[in-house]
């Protein structure tokens, strides 16, 4: 009697009205581990790779050939490259947005499914810039275009307004991402510079087209034991890597 009293009162207690329905970046914040792996250090870092990679596969497209990462002083990372830059009229799928909103606010929106923009791309597909707003309290993002700059901001997966026209510029282009990841969802952990310094290192071994480079904060940098400022371009890709690797040792095969 008393189990079926019990059964009676959970079915009673199970209704529609228990069933969530998670709407935009919700299911992003809700379960930051189903996207990037977690909420510690490496997921944190993961964050940084994301936007790198976009940055990458405009490189690897043959649209940019520079990339710019900074570690700031509050901890807030940018990622600026000279690509096409991110389209910012509007969407036809959503007439009231710009494509830049759709790609940064909407998961599985992006550029990499046809493969009319991109035939060849890392990162996760759509998902991993509107996860790192989802995951950042703070995201600005400028895009030079048709030689205007324009700017939306964001925080924590939610427009600030709509997009901006902040100025022209005749010799600029490219997309700059600058966030900050939301204490909220990361608590104490904070980006490593040593290991940011290493992932855009190994980043630019990967391909020979690109030139990336690195700035930290004078202060962090000094504290943390890394270098304030570095380039890495390595023609020989993977090849140069091996070389680096192994220094002045003895090799089975001719250097070829």
């Amino acid at each position: 009697m008393a189990e079926d009293l019990l059964a009676a009162t959970d079915n009673a207690s199970y209704d529609a009205s228990s069933i969530e329905v998670l709407e935009g970046l919700e299911p992003v914040r809700k379960r930051p581990g189903m996207y990037i792996g977690g909420t510690d250090e490496r997921a944190l870092h993961h964050m940084v790779a994301e936007v790198l990679d976009n940055s990458m596969d405009e490189a690897v497209a043959g649209h940019a050939n520079r990339i710019e990462v900074e570690l700031h002083a509050d901890h807030a990372i940018t990622i600026r490259d000279n690509g096409r830059g991110i389209p910012i009229d509007p969407h036809p799928k959503f007439p009231g947005k710009s494509a830049l909103e759709v790609i940064l606010c909407t998961l599985h929106a992006g550029g990499k499914f046809s493969g009319k923009a991109y035939e060849t791309s890392g990162g996760l597909h759509g998902v991993g810039a509107s996860v790192v707003n989802a995951l950042s309290d703070s995201m600005v993002v400028q895009v030079a275009r048709d030689k205007e700059l324009f700017e939306q901001r964001f925080s924590r997966g939610l427009p600030q307004g709509g997009v901006e026209k902040i100025g022209s510029a005749p010799n600029r282009r490219g997309t700059t991402v600058t966030f900050h990841a939301d204490e909220q969802i990361f608590g104490s952990h904070r980006f490593k510079p040593a290991r940011l310094f290493k992932m855009v290192r190994s980043k630019a071994y990967l391909f020979s087209g690109v030139e990336i480079r690195w700035r930290c904060d004078p202060e962090v940098a000094t504290r943390e034991g890394v270098e304030a400022e570095a380039t890495f371009h390595f023609p020989g890709g993977l090849r140069d890597y091996l070389q680096d690797a192994l220094g002045k040792e003895r090799r089975v095969i001719d250097d070829t």
